[in-house]
């Protein structure tokens, strides 16, 4: 019957207790063993989840790139089993039953006494073993993955540090394939180069002088532009009668015309001359710009066919390196980087706890000895919860298994039914001494039954109190109830007043109206009397206000003829006035425009003679500097014939002494060869000292010394020459300069005459033509003076 009662009580036991550490469900679990196992449970779910996710993460970083779609089933098998046998080992320990030394009489087959004791402490050294293990194993594992960046990041540099070595290789081979390219056509772009900034200094020299043609002819040419159009505008005015000149063609139209024409031939010519001078310089620089642009272009194509061969070279040196071959993070990868990274300086000699290592370890440690430490200290109700007989007893109280025990008969009345720790200290008392408890349990019941009887006449008492309260509750209720239908009815019965008195108010109400709406029907009629009675009184009034009304509005009308009449006379008089003074007002306009039109005139001329006078000094002044030019010019063009005389005379002399020494050469090859040959036919005698000596060798070395002399004297003759004939070349460069110098500044010089000769002819135009304006404005003056007095009579007439 027993094991039927245990095999019950197992089959309704929930599955999730297993997981939850609560083998028993919640028998015996007191609120002690709740706290209890819940900090046991987050503890070994901490250390489960860092052993399986280590464990994972490792075996997924062990496979092979090759089937790198394992890595998610290797993590997560191996994050699995490893979770699943530290969960395992740890909640068995937590589950266990410690043992007990002291043995039970009653029962001596269970878990107690000295080798149970030993067996207990053996597994518990045996989890120490394992997590000793884990410190070794996985400590390390989880340094990996928490120094995963910093292994990434010195991968990363032994990677890039692999390809700037593999680069830089590449670049050394490179830039000596390059020198040599280079070296290659620095001999055909030098002359290039050479020939463009040649070019370009040639170019700018040019552009000087074209710049100095059109500044030397600006001014002279803006004076002549601005002359055509005053004269223009001039012309203008006399054709078209402006400025108070009569309308057509005249004699003075006709004067200022020719003097536009003469003015635009000038100018054209000028333009002519300035263009004609221009051309060649112009025609020099596109010749030069030409040049320079097709040296450019052939300078631009060997450049781009030396970058071609450069790019086609790198290309082939590119394409002849080996297979890049970085390193890979594999696991032993890993594993160094780590070592490298603990031997480096910066963490050579750090504590050991203080590394990432030493931090896993101690992470590690203190999960698990907290987990021994809540072990060995667990309270009196966790050991009672993990005790198998305490479970199994309390299993049977509940149902009635343990009835014939004293104390365990109240199994059946929830209120009297004993708690956890209840039935844990009388189960503990009774498995220690079954007599000793049922005595105890005797002299309880003995010293109990008269307390037992006390409390029943107690609870008889508080019965009585209790339904005698239910008595007048019911009384209460009774006497409310009434008192509500009373209530009620007096409410009726004043609704019922409250009509009947509303009728009897409201037939009142109706009576007071008629008799007020009589009266007033009377009151409006006898106000309608007298309104009327008013309104025709106000009438007659009315009327007489009208009539004198209209008599004082014709007196009115009188009164304002008379004035308009006033009005309208002294009107005529104040326009007389008014007209009389606007023509005096402008006379003295005209007066004042015709002398602002004079001063401007003024002006103008006065702006016109300093501007062409200023010209006339600078000109001059350029002039005098042209002709000390001219004459410094002419000086040094004779000092430089007198050094290419000198210089003819030396180049002569060197020529006429360059033939002599040839001559001279040429015999003393002559005898040179003749006196060789004559030693060579002449017999060698021996001599005791010198051994074998020729006949006249004294003489074929007095004249091979002498020819070496010569040649010597016509080598350095033949220098001096040389030098000669570079520097008559180079005079001769510089007389060409300066004849074209010269000949440059006399047409600067013939020019600038030119210049002032028309500027003076202009001077003495414009002071002509300013006198003839000085006459006509005086005569203009004179005629006008008689116009305003006859202006002025017929306004006084008026």
């Amino acid at each position: 019957m027993r094991s039927i009662l245990r095999k019950d009580l197992w089959l309704k036991m929930p599955r999730l207790d297993f997981l939850r550490l609560r083998p028993y469900g919640a028998s015996l679990a007191t609120p002690a063993v709740r706290v209890w196992l819940g900090f046991a449970w987050v503890i070994i779910l901490l250390m489960a989840s860092i052993e399986g996710i280590v464990w994972g993460l490792v075996s997924a970083s062990i496979v092979p790139d090759a089937i790198r779609w394992l890595q998610p089933i290797a993590g997560l098998f191996m994050f699995a089993l490893m979770f699943s046998v530290i969960w395992i080992v740890d909640a068995s320990l937590i589950m266990s039953e410690r043992p007990t030394l002291r043995s039970r009489r009653w029962n001596p087959f269970i878990n107690q006494g000295f080798g149970a004791v030993f067996r207990w402490f053996f597994g518990l050294l045996l989890r120490v073993a394992i997590v000793a293990v884990s410190l070794y194993v996985t400590a390390p594992f989880l340094g990996k993955l928490i120094r995963a960046d910093d292994i990434s990041s010195y991968h990363q540099r032994q990677v890039e540090q692999y390809y700037a070595q593999r680069d830089a290789m590449l670049q050394t081979h490179v830039r000596e394939r390059a020198a040599q390219i280079e070296a290659l056509y620095r001999e055909r772009t030098q002359p290039l180069e050479a020939e463009i900034g040649r070019i370009n200094q040639a170019l700018a020299l040019e552009r000087d002088r074209r710049l100095q043609m059109e500044t030397e002819y600006a001014p002279e040419l803006a004076i002549l532009r601005q002359d055509l159009v005053a004269v223009r505008e001039r012309l203008g005015n006399e054709v078209m009668g402006r400025k108070g000149r009569p309308e057509g063609r005249g004699p003075e139209a006709r004067k200022w015309e020719i003097n536009a024409q003469q003015i635009a031939s000038v100018l054209t010519a000028k333009q002519a001359e300035v263009d004609n001078r221009l051309s060649a310089v112009i025609a020099q620089i596109k010749a030069l710009e030409d040049s320079l642009a097709t040296t450019s272009e052939r300078l631009n194509q060997l450049r781009q066919e030396q970058q071609t061969r450069l790019d086609q070279a790198t290309a082939e040196l590119r394409a002849q390196q080996v297979e890049a071959l970085p390193p890979r993070l594999t696991f032993a990868a890993r594993s160094k980087i780590l070592h490298a990274l603990r031997q480096s300086p910066d963490e050579n000699g750090v504590p050991h706890f203080e590394t990432v290592e030493g931090f896993s370890q101690a992470a590690l440690g203190v999960l698990f000895f907290a987990l021994i430490a809540l072990k060995l200290f667990e309270p009196a109700a966790v050991s009672a919860y993990f005790s198998e007989t305490m479970q199994l007893q309390y299993r049977k109280y509940l149902v009635g298994g343990l009835a014939d025990i004293p104390g365990f008969e109240t199994w059946q009345d929830a209120d009297q039914q004993l708690n956890p720790l209840e039935f844990v200290r009388l189960w503990q008392l009774y498995e220690k001494d079954p007599a000793a408890f049922y005595a105890a349990r005797q002299a309880f019941l003995e010293v109990r039954e008269p307390l037992l009887k006390y409390q029943a006449g107690q609870s008889f008492e508080q019965e009585l109190l209790q339904l005698r309260q239910e008595n007048l509750q019911q009384e209460h209720e009774f006497v409310s109830r009434r008192r509500d239908l009373e209530l009620a009815a007096y409410d009726q019965e004043l609704s019922l007043r409250t009509a009947q008195l509303k009728a009897q108010l409201d037939e009142q109400t109706r009576a007071q109206l008629d008799q007020r709406r009589v009266e007033l029907a009377s009151e409006l009629h006898k106000a309608r009397a007298d309104w009327a009675r008013q309104r025709a009184i106000e009438e007659e009034t009315l009327l007489q206000q009208r009539e004198a009304f209209e008599q004082a509005q014709e007196v009115a009308r009188n009164e304002l003829r008379a004035r308009l009449h006033d009005i309208e006379r002294l009107r005529e008089q104040t326009l007389t006035d008014v007209q009389q003074t606007e023509a005096e007002r402008r006379q003295t306009h005209l007066q004042q425009l015709s002398e602002q039109a004079a001063n401007r005139r003024r002006e103008a001329f006065q702006i016109r003679l300093t501007g062409i006078r200023f010209e006339l000094n600078r000109l001059r002044g350029l002039d005098a500097k042209q002709s000390a030019d001219l004459r410094n010019l002419r000086q040094s063009g004779r000092k430089l014939e007198e050094e290419m005389a000198t210089v003819s005379q030396h180049l002569e002399t060197a020529e006429a002494a360059q033939t002599t020494r040839n001559v001279e050469i040429e015999l003393l090859n002559r005898r040179l060869a003749a006196a060789s040959k004559a030693t060579a036919n002449t017999p060698t005698r021996m001599s005791f000292w010198f051994g074998r000596r020729a006949t006249d060798t004294q003489s074929v070395n007095e004249l091979k010394r002498e020819l070496k002399a010569l040649q010597k004297l016509a080598q350095t003759e033949g220098e001096r020459l040389v030098r000669w004939r570079d520097e008559s070349r180079r005079l001769e460069v510089r007389k060409l300069a300066h004849d074209s110098s010269v000949a440059e500044i006399a047409a600067r010089l013939d020019a600038t005459q030119d210049r002032i000769l028309f500027y003076e002819e202009s001077l003495g135009r414009l002071l002509c033509a300013q006198a003839e304006t000085d006459f006509e404005t005086e005569l203009r003056d004179i005629m006008a003076t008689p116009d305003a007095d006859q202006n002025a009579n017929p306004v006084e007439t008026t």
